[in-house]
């Protein structure tokens, strides 16, 4: 019988899929190009013109490829970037999106689905020079498509005068197997490209590329986190990051040990070597995948084995965890960071959790130190524990290691925590309407004002906190600080976040407000236990930092 850890990790992976795949994706419609031609170093490139809000355009550059096929024989394999094209690339709709299951069938997937998409204003030229936001898209690195409605840049771009982008990477098995021969991180390699692509090209579309911000949410923020603080390749790609409900609480796996998850996976496909596994068929492969991963867990203990897939610490690509002191040390680029009130809650959903798994669950994931987390969160015998469970993940991997994070950079930061409970419930879940609940992933349509794009309708008040959200996280791609020269009379002044000054900014559709550590007590339990429990069940001082 599967363990709780393991259907609690299966879960995660589901709840990821049916909220990025709710609905389908932009009409897959190829309207001639409206636009003016882009002449970049990769090749001439037109796309369309849209109108997000009244009398605010901005041109859309859909699916423009930024590498070659990543099937056959470049299947595990860095990717290659494409060559330059010599005609009008028609960038008119978006790329297919990388293999994956749960998507809508509506969905075209391939493994040439490294594409990139490019948002600009209406007036954008070579000399405007504006500031660039690149979107890595989350989903547990299983899931999920820069296609997807939410994401959408058009309105960002339109209102803000910044250079939206967003691209396709590999995920899931395709995308972070490792094993005897193979050494993961592909995914990973194909954000780097895809920066390199926007270094190279962007300022053909009227961008700066001495002012490229990433941001990103989820295994978004895991990713940019890890640009940030891990890979010293990627340094020179970006000079700021935001992230979003980033899963600090969750320490990377080394290369030995994905090799290890890896080599199991093989087993199933009774494939001995690379040959036998680039020869077979994708969809053979992910539902090898969705075999795998709720088995993970008889096999392999503890929080690093959390997702199955997923970028490792190889010492080269990646360096060092993002927790670690040494990485916040190295890091001289200003962060703003965040996390939503309820995150977890979405991810325990309505299933009941008995006490016994319980126990069973936070000792596979906290060893040594299960007896402690459960003394201070005890297990309910009347309920379905769904609260407790879901306060637990939500403290230990996003809110108090991101405090944690935050009270130990050298560089300006700035920490928010989203508290609004939308009034529509996109996410789908009952739960994440109800007792003021606010679940991860809740603060998306507000950062991109997509809400519209998924079928939804914000309020009144809800606009007015979408177009807040966005003035701060585009003051911070311009100025390197949300508090330059504000506009709306109801933003106050934001804080940086400091050891001392642990002030966090609430983001709601009330009154916005500045919180002192509001979390302070729990989260200097979490302190005690630490973020890097790479060991469980031994008392090791990389356990105990």
């Amino acid at each position: 019988m599967p363990t709780l850890f393991s259907r609690l990790t299966f879960r995660f992976l589901i709840i990821f899929s049916t909220l990025i795949h709710t609905l389908d994706a932009l009409s897959s419609d190829n309207p001639a190009c409206n636009s003016e031609t882009i002449n970049s170093p990769a090749g001439a490139v037109c796309g369309v013109t849209q109108s997000p809000a009244p009398n605010k355009q901005a041109n859309a550059f859909l699916g423009i490829p930024y590498a070659e096929s990543t099937a056959g024989n470049n299947r595990w394999r860095a990717p290659i970037a494409k060559s330059p094209w010599s005609n009008i690339y028609q960038a008119t709709e978006f790329g297919p999106i990388c293999p994956q299951l749960g998507a809508s069938n509506q969905l075209s997937q391939s493994e040439e689905c490294l594409s990139i998409n490019i948002w600009t204003p209406k007036s954008a030229n070579p000399q405007t020079k504006l500031p660039v936001m690149v979107f890595i898209y989350g989903g547990a690195f299983s899931t999920g498509y820069s296609s997807d409605p939410l994401y959408d840049g058009a309105y960002i771009s339109a209102l803000t005068d910044v250079i939206v982008v967003s691209f396709n990477y590999r995920i899931g098995v395709l995308g972070f197997l490792a094993a005897d021969g193979l050494t993961g991180n592909y995914g990973f390699m194909d954000q780097q490209l895809a920066l390199e692509w926007v270094q190279h090209n962007i300022a053909s579309f009227g961008g700066d590329t001495d002012k490229v911000t990433l941001f990103g949410e989820s295994a978004g923020a895991m990713s940019v986190g890890l640009h940030v603080f891990s890979a010293p390749n990627s340094q020179h790609l970006f000079r700021a990051a935001i992230m979003e409900s980033n899963f600090l609480g969750l320490p990377y796996k080394t290369l030995t040990d994905q090799i290890n998850v890896g080599n199991q996976f093989k087993q199933g496909l009774n494939c001995p070597d690379l040959a036998c596994l680039q020869n077979t068929d994708v969809a053979t492969l992910l539902n090898a995948e969705s075999q795998f991963t709720p088995q993970m867990s008889t096999v392999f203990t503890g929080a690093k084995f959390y997702l199955p897939f997923s970028p490792v610490i190889d010492g080269k690509l990646l360096t060092r965890q993002p927790t670690s002191p040494s990485s916040q040390q190295h890091n001289h680029k200003p962060i703003l960071i965040g996390t939503n009130k309820d995150e977890a809650v979405l991810l325990v959903g309505n299933q009941t959790i008995t006490p016994a798994w319980y126990s069973a669950w936070a000792a596979n994931l906290y060893g040594l130190s299960f007896q402690r987390v459960i003394e201070r969160y005890p297990a309910q015998f009347d309920s379905g524990n769904q609260t407790v469970w879901a306060t637990v993940q939500t403290d230990n991997f996003l809110l108090c290691s991101t405090r944690y994070l935050a009270s130990h950079m050298t560089a300006p930061t700035y920490v928010y925590l989203f508290n609004h409970q939308p009034s529509v419930n996109f996410l789908g879940l009952p739960a994440c309407a109800e007792n003021d609940n606010v679940c991860h992933a809740a603060e998306l349509p507000f950062v991109f004002h997509s809400a519209n794009n998924k079928g939804f309708h914000f309020t009144e008040q809800e606009q007015v906190l979408s177009n807040q959200i966005i003035e701060y996280w585009t003051n911070f791609a311009k100025y390197l600080t949300p508090n330059a020269q504000l506009k709306s009379p109801a933003l106050i002044n934001w804080p940086a976040f400091t050891a001392h000054n642990k002030a966090y900014l609430a983001l709601n559709t009330e009154t916005l407000s500045v919180e002192q550590d509001p979390y302070r007590t729990n989260c200097e339990f979490w302190d005690s236990i630490g973020y890097e429990i790479i060991h469980p069940w031994q008392n090791t001082a990389a356990n105990n930092h």
